[in-house]
């Protein structure tokens, strides 16, 4: 290998094969605890899981190092060219997914339903299209017999005599997808930013979180007049005609045959002042008025509308941040190993000892930054679930007192939270975002006074 002596190539095993254990405990827990407890089922981590088994697989091939490379046509080493090829790309792929789901979250308004529906799309893509080359590359031979995998100085690879095919192939396709992820991102986060400014308008504007549009809430007042009438009645007194409803819309008052007079009452002042003919009495008259404010509230659904608004740009600001996170670690990953295969295709094969470092040692990390971002993001339902293995591993020690005591298991004290799995604790106000981009919204709520993660 030009420029590298045996150590640098021993130390090179040592770093792969580090940090392909790393990378394989962060593929084992996210997918043991996302197999356990629906607590880590937010539509991100989903993707996240389907990563993880590419991830696995690389890590065995990277696991192998540099076992195989004196023959380059064994088996050994065409099955680990293979899964590097087929299931190194493969996480960039995923990344695009996870920048797809969040266009569609902002701009075609996807909930976790829709955004399920479109795993197996990804799982076609992601793994699919990667699967065409890796698999062809096993039967290309030149026109001397060599095969297209073969040393490629870290590990069985594609080897130096095709060295066009690694752009073309490998890195070409990784940084178009990369490329489309920025892009995403960048319109994404113009959209963000438009978002924010809104919200600040309204909780400037918006004093009263009740009131539609900053305004006060509306108010009528309602003004009832009653008038009393009296009469001194005359000698014969006074007798009332009766009122049917065939005489409600007749003349207001009528003079009786004894010389008194009928009463109607009406709602109607105008027609008041005809109720009294020239014979009628001497009337006084006493007027009383009521008042009285009736208060309606504004009106509900329009504010109801904003504040779900508001919880689904909070849920996909939520969203794109964790997906920013993966974005920034695949260009981490990339970023060296790619100048370093420019460096070699530019400089005649030739290897850059410090690129050939650093490429060694992000490479195989993929499925470790994974789980670590995972973790950031699920820290909530990371710590459920340390409680609650807390609480099994109490009520296991329990158990076992009680039968040194001689005591029924069945009748021995158990703490209410090993019988439960992941339930918070009584009081407890903490909620975890599931299959609901809403719920995210909530999640996101309750924890941003916490631990201000994704």
């Amino acid at each position: 290998m030009i420029g590298m002596n045996e150590s640098q190539l021993r130390a090179i095993s040592a770093i792969e094969r580090a940090c392909s254990v790393l990378s394989l405990l962060g593929c084992l827990f996210t997918i043991v605890t996302f197999c356990y407890s629906r607590s880590f089922h937010k539509p991100i981590n989903r993707l996240v899981f389907y990563a993880s088994f590419g991830n696995m697989l690389t890590n065995i091939g990277t696991l192998m190092s540099r076992t195989f490379l004196e023959n380059g046509t064994s088996f050994g080493c065409q099955f680990q060219a293979f899964l590097i090829q087929l299931f190194m790309p493969a996480d960039a792929f995923w990344t695009l997914a996870m920048a797809i789901n969040v266009y569609l979250t902002f701009y075609f308004k996807f909930d976790a339903e829709r955004l399920r529906r479109m795993e197996m799309a990804y799982l076609i893509g992601c793994y699919g299209i990667p699967f065409v080359p890796a698999f062809v590359f096993l039967f290309i031979k030149d026109h001397d017999g060599a095969r297209v995998y073969g040393n490629a100085s870290l590990w069985c690879w594609i080897s130096y005599d095709w060295d066009l095919l690694r752009i073309a192939a490998f890195y070409g396709p990784v940084w178009i997808v990369i490329l489309m992820t920025f892009f995403i991102y960048i319109r994404a986060g113009r959209t963000i930013y438009e978002k924010h400014k809104q919200l600040r308008g309204f909780n400037s504007s918006d004093p009263d979180p009740l009131s539609v549009n900053g305004d006060a809430p509306i108010s009528t007042v309602k003004t009832t007049e009653i008038t009393v009438t009296s009469e001194v009645a005359g000698e014969r007194g006074m007798q009332l005609a009766s009122m049917n409803r065939q005489n409600s819309n007749s003349v207001p008052s009528t003079k009786s045959p004894n010389g008194a007079y009928t009463v109607h009452i009406s709602a109607d002042l105008n027609n008041t002042a005809q109720a009294y003919d020239e014979d009628a009495l001497p009337i006084q008259g006493t007027t009383l008025q009521h008042t009285s404010t009736v208060q309606l509230a504004p009106r509900r659904p329009a504010n109801i509308s904003r504040r779900r608004n508001h919880e689904l740009n909070n849920a996909a600001w939520s969203y794109t941040k964790c997906s920013i996170l993966f974005f920034t670690a695949i260009l981490i990953t990339w970023i060296p190993s790619s100048a370093n295969r420019v460096y070699s295709f530019v400089n005649d094969k030739d290897v850059s000892v410090t690129l050939e470092f650093m490429s060694a040692f992000v490479l195989p990390l993929q499925g470790f930054w994974n789980a670590v971002i995972y973790a950031v993001t699920s820290w909530s339902a990371c710590q459920e679930l340390l409680e609650d293995l807390r609480w099994k591993k109490r009520s296991h020690v329990s158990e076992l007192i009680d039968e040194r005591n001689g005591r029924d298991k069945k009748d021995a004290a158990t703490p209410p939270r090993s019988r439960n799995v992941l339930r918070s604790p009584p009081g407890s106000s903490r909620t975890f975002a599931s299959d609901s981009t809403t719920e995210l919204a909530k999640a996101r709520a309750h924890s941003a006074d916490g631990s201000r993660h994704c």
